[in-house]
């Protein structure tokens, strides 16, 4: 027979009186219940308490409750409620009925308030009391000045106790000052199941894990005067365990992401560091991750905040940077273009700095549209070019939705008017027809050349494994793009590679032979300076430089900040090779004039390169002849390598022409003239072969552009500028002082206090300033505010014809293959076959006897009369 289940009324009294705040324990006046009489810790029913609204200390609350077996351990407690003091009972008897059904109320005026108990502890568990001093306990009747007082004094408590704490409810007179608030335990109630998960329990979700465990520790205040809160009632105990001290610096309210994790958060964004990065370098400089403050998915999560929040202004705070920079500085160039939807569809933009820089290196220029796109898949469109110092520099840069004739006609447009309408005498490019039909629109007179570079990395992929792999065909290869000095020698070289690697069907190296004035050397020697830009290091350099702060996963803003500090490092190199030029002397190889004429005018990086023309023309030239002629005079040359140079000199303008078109190719003469010079008793380079551009002073001379404006980059705000360097001193000065007294504790103990008592002066002198919010602390960082209303949109649905992925490069590939070829190699293991029984590499599945016998069964079907063929 199933099991009476008795309901009862029971009068539930504090044990010691104490009331709501008690600390004892709750007595069942049951005896006439059969078996033990439940004790119960009182923070178990001390939502029972407050339910029935007693405000006096000691008054009973009726409640009916029932010893029910089996529902969690031994023994387990269901409690119903009510606010009167009458209560119905009565008895029931069920046949494995769930759970306890609230009782009738005895009168119809008594409103009966129910809570359904289902408490995970057995009866036999005892209570927990935290461990910690005892002027960090709290005390009733204890007061505080304002309520951030009282929850640093419990979040204090907590910590060095070892449970976490949790806002409770609040009550506020008139909707403003705020009256009661409750601080509490972490795991205080129950969690309640989500209306989804009842209606789809098989539905897949995220496994989480329930902290929720009842506890009902907390502190209560109430206001008692201006500002002041006195702790009304407190209880200590807990019914879980608490948290050892080497894991409490992981409770979800000890852990908070300070100041000073949120700047080195930002710091290293600015810097192209990502946040576990980020996150591990405030790690080791805070002394551990118990110092740190915050776990690494707090920081996540914090910049991921910053994401959410530009995530539809992206666009438009993009462009208010933009602006923001050209109303500091006049100089600034920008422009963009929106669809009809309000998408950023184009966007230029060209600084001062990149401006000047044009003026003076801007004849020959690089543009690159193969760099990874940003997140919303735009092209990253930057022009360059190479300065007195060979270092590559910033003409100006774009983003363009996608690779269409008319967005690079638009952008092409957009950057000669940046440029004071002065197209440059070259551009070299990648491979692309939208590219050059821009370019034959825009700049009709610019000569447009193909980039060797991107052009030797897919060689790799277009001639196949075997061919890559062979020690013959690279050195051949080079030699024949990179060192043929004449159209017919490039085509004898490269005829005879494609017939003896038997690439003569190989479709891509045919098309590149049509094309190959477009970008072999040998067809362009003559045009100046076009050796400057078609060197592997430099393609590559200016790959790494860009690829640093372009990724997929950026957003407008993002890419700005990098950027940014990416254009700084840049002028800051270019500073340091300035210095370097100016103020210091190169050592000299030869007593003669010309190489101490080169010291002093060419830059340092040139000069190294001067000077080993000049050492090569001592040693490696030899004079074979020279053939006299009207006003011209012909020096038949020899080198280390056999090859003859006949060099032509003209002796009215004193100018020579060598056949290796070094000086038309990067500007710098050859070893050859410099020997013919010497054969003319000149000692002194002449005029004509000092290019401006190479020159240390060549960028001296202030330039405006058509509005008058001074190409000259200005501090964004010289106040900032200032109140920077004075940051930067004080945290110089901080290191150095804690270096000094880290070795001592009393050094370390003065410190201390002596920084701490700073405070107070400080908080007179400067008047308290309001807590920043999130949007506010973003704002700072990005360096303009987050628009509620937005009008430009980040682009959607982009699609693109160019890369989506980095071109890998030659060894790469051949590092690939070798890999592969390795894991083919390894020795196989010869096995019993269950189908041919012999021991061989293949084993039942693939047995070759076994597909052989299938055939034959298959054409006996075949063949037979009654078949269907």
């Amino acid at each position: 027979m199933a099991e009476e289940r008795v309901w009862a009324a029971a009068a539930i009294q504090p044990a010691n009186g104490t009331g709501r705040g008690g600390s004892g324990r709750w007595i069942f006046s049951a005896s006439w219940l059969q078996g033990p009489v439940a004790v119960v810790p009182c923070c178990w029913l001390g939502l029972v308490w407050g339910l029935g609204k007693g405000r006096v200390a000691g008054r009973a609350l009726w409640a009916s409750a029932v010893l029910q077996p089996g529902l969690c351990g031994q023994r387990s407690v269901v409690v119903v409620a009510s606010c009167s003091r009458r209560c119905a009972y009565g008895a029931r008897s069920s046949a494995g009925a769930g759970g306890a059904t609230p009782a009738a109320c005895a009168t119809g005026t008594a409103q009966i308030l129910v809570t359904y108990f289902r408490l995970f502890l057995t009866l036999q568990s005892s209570s927990f009391t935290p461990e910690c001093d005892e002027h960090l306990k709290p005390k009733v009747g204890m007061t505080f000045e304002g309520l951030e007082a009282v929850e640093k004094f419990y979040k204090a408590y907590a910590h060095q106790s070892g449970f976490g704490v949790r806002i409770g409810q609040q009550k506020k007179i008139e909707n403003k000052v705020v009256r009661t608030k409750r601080f509490m335990c972490n795991r205080e109630g129950f969690k309640s199941k989500d209306i989804k998960e009842i209606n789809d329990p098989l539905r897949k979700r995220r496994k989480q894990t329930d902290t929720r465990c009842g506890c009902d520790a907390h502190i209560f205040v109430r206001l008692c005067g201006e500002n002041t809160y006195k702790i009304d009632s407190w209880i200590e105990h807990h019914v879980h365990g608490l948290v050892s001290p080497d894991k409490r610096h992981l409770i979800r309210s000890n852990r908070r992401v300070s100041e000073r994790a949120k700047n080195t958060l930002y710091t290293c964004h600015k810097a192209s560091i990502g946040t576990s990065q980020a996150y591990r370098l405030l790690q080791v400089s805070k002394g551990g991750i118990l110092n740190a403050g915050c776990t690494k998915r707090d920081l996540q999560n914090y910049y991921r905040g910053l994401r959410y929040k530009i995530r539809d202004a992206d666009a438009q705070m993009f462009v208010a940077q933009l602006a923001r920079k050209q109303e500091v500085n006049s100089a600034f160039f920008y422009d963009f273009e929106v669809n009809d939807e309000g998408n950023l569809v184009r966007v230029f933009w060209a600084d001062a700095t990149s401006r000047k820089n044009y003026s003076h290196f801007g004849d020959v220029i690089s543009f690159d549209s193969t760099y990874t796109t940003n997140q919303y898949n735009m092209i990253f469109t930057p022009f360059t070019g190479v300065n007195h110092h060979l270092q590559s520099v910033l003409f100006g840069a774009g983003f363009l939705s996608n690779e269409k004739d008319e967005s690079y006609i638009w952008l092409f447009q957009t950057f000669l008017k940046a440029m004071g309408g002065v197209a440059p005498r070259l551009i070299i490019t990648d491979e692309a027809a939208s590219i050059k039909n821009g370019i034959d629109k825009v700049l009709p007179a610019t000569m447009h050349r193909l980039c060797m570079w991107h052009i030797m990395e897919k060689v790799p992929e277009k001639v196949g494994p075997l061919i890559r792999e062979d020690s013959e065909f690279w050195p051949r290869l080079n030699s024949c793009v990179w060192g043929s000095e004449t159209a017919s020698e490039f085509e004898s070289q490269w005829n005879s590679i494609i017939t003896d690697f038997g690439l003569e069907d190989n479709e891509w190296l045919a098309k590149r032979f049509t094309i190959r004035d477009t970008w072999i050397p040998a067809y362009f020697m003559d045009i100046s300076l076009a050796g400057l830009l078609r060197t592997t290091s430099r393609s590559e350099s200016a790959n790494y430089f860009f690829n640093r702060f372009i990724h997929r996963r950026l957003a407008f803003v993002e890419f700005w900040l990098r950027f940014d500090t990416a254009l700084e490092c840049q002028c800051e190199e270019e500073l340091m090779a300035d210095n370097r030029s100016m103020h210091t002397t190169p050592q000299l190889f030869t007593p003669w004039t010309m190489e101490k004429q080169g010291s002093e005018v060419f830059t340092y990086e040139v000069f190294e390169k001067f000077q080993l023309q000049v050492i090569a023309a001592r040693d490696n030239c030899c004079v074979q002849g020279i053939a006299q002629g009207v006003g011209l005079k012909m020096v038949t040359l020899r080198g280390r390598s056999d090859k003859v140079r006949e060099v032509s000199y003209d002796t009215t303008t004193m100018i020579a022409n060598c056949p290796c078109k070094l000086f038309e190719s990067i500007g710098i003469p050859c070893r050859h003239i410099i020997q013919v010079l010497r054969i003319e008793n000149q000692n002194e380079l002449p005029n004509y072969y000092i290019m401006k551009r190479w020159q240390k002073w060549c960028k001296r001379e202030n330039v405006y552009d058509e509005q008058g404006n001074l190409l000259e980059e200005k501090p964004t705000d010289s106040l900032d500028a200032a109140t920077r360097k004075k940051i930067s001193t004080v945290r110089d000065k901080m290191e150095e002082l804690i270096q000094k007294a880290k070795h001592s504790n009393e050094g370390m103990d003065f410190l201390t206090s002596s920084v701490l008592s700073i405070e107070a002066p400080l908080d007179q002198m400067v008047p308290a300033a309001t807590q920043n919010t999130r949007q506010e602390e973003y704002e700072a960082f990005i360096g303009c505010n987050i628009p509620t209303e937005v009008h430009i949109h980040p682009p959607t649905d982009v699609r693109t014809v160019g890369r989506c992925k980095r071109i890998k490069s030659g060894k790469e590939i051949k590092e690939g293959d070798r890999k592969r070829k390795d894991k083919e190699a390894k020795l196989k293991v010869a096995r019993l076959c269950k189908t041919c029984k012999q021991m061989v590499f293949h084993d039942s599945r693939n047995c070759p006897s076994k597909t052989i016998q299938g055939k034959r069964s298959l054409i006996a079907e075949d063949v037979q009369p009654n078949g269907a063929s």
